[in-house]
């Protein structure tokens, strides 16, 4: 979403609400959710009843917002903010909440994009590029590979397509092999780096090309 577009939702809640539901992050309700009735309505701002059986939820059940205790506003702020890769040391103090507040609220969101890629079977193909990467917070000591007590995450992207991103327990070359036959056609060109863990690819059944991060990245 551009700025100019973000400012314009987030004139009310009520607009902010709306853009939510148009993206699919808020579920849109067209009967009670107990029994079935279709004559349901808002009667306060966030909360829907059921005019049978007088059951009332929030606009925000079901969704990753369930529990969250942002406004729809300071939920697009953050989102935006968490786009442009701003940490979140620096993100909260930006939106004028508490550390731990946006500190859930990037959970929440990095936790919903690898439910929405795990429910994704298809099998990547055409030129692939993987990578591994480490994500947690600033620590002392030596980056990347021999970063200390950080999550490894392995990405393979399709060129001009999709995208799959695992947690991973390590980046041997038995892990990242097995996710590569796991989710890329045999026959696709993988583009790598020159980690040693990628040697194998060749051998079951893909073809494979090395790029030198120096030169060219």
């Amino acid at each position: 979403m551009r700025l100019e577009e973000l400012i314009q939702v987030l004139q009310t809640e009520e607009s902010a609400e709306a853009f939510l539901r148009e993206k699919g992050i808020l579920k849109t309700f067209t009967k009670c959710i107990v029994c079935q009735n279709p004559h349901i309505g808002k009667v306060r701002r966030n909360f829907y009843r059921c005019h049978r059986c007088k059951k009332e939820w929030s606009t925000r059940k079901g969704s990753v917002l369930e529990y969250a205790k942002v406004s729809f506003r300071q939920f697009l702020l953050i989102m935006k903010l968490f786009l442009l890769e701003v940490p979140v040391n620096q993100a909260y103090k930006e939106v004028g909440l508490t550390y731990r507040t946006v500190h859930k609220a990037y959970h929440l969101l990095r936790k919903s994009i690898y439910q929405s890629i795990q429910k994704q079977e298809t099998v990547l193909e055409g030129e692939i590029e993987m990578d591994e990467a480490y994500f947690g917070g600033r620590r002392k000591g030596n980056r990347g590979r021999g970063a200390h007590k950080k999550i490894p995450v392995f990405g393979i992207l399709e060129r001009n397509g999709r995208v799959s991103v695992e947690i991973v327990e390590d980046v041997t070359a038995e892990r990242l092999l097995k996710e590569s036959i796991k989710k890329v056609k045999r026959g696709s060109l993988i583009y790598t780096d020159k980690f040693k863990s990628y040697d194998g690819l060749v051998m079951y059944g893909f073809r494979h090309e090395r790029l030198d991060k120096s030169k060219r990245f």
